[in-house]
């Protein structure tokens, strides 16, 4: 099952804080359970950043329409 998930800016840093304080612990044997939290928050991330740039692009519309 896939969904869609948006956060809001300020949990989106705080989450990129979190994974820059808990990716070293990946290389150094952690548990599965950290690396799959660390790999999700990353994903999350790349997909929120990407849909922000998809919202502040120029769009070749006219809205005055």
């Amino acid at each position: 099952m896939k969904s869609k998930v948006m956060v809001e800016v300020g949990d989106l840093e705080k989450l990129k804080q979190a994974i820059a304080a808990f990716d070293p612990w990946i290389s150094r044997g952690t548990t599965d359970h950290t690396r799959l939290l660390v790999d999700l928050a990353k994903r999350v991330v790349a997909e929120e950043e990407r849909i922000q740039g998809l919202i502040d692009a120029p769009a070749d519309i006219d809205s005055s329409l």
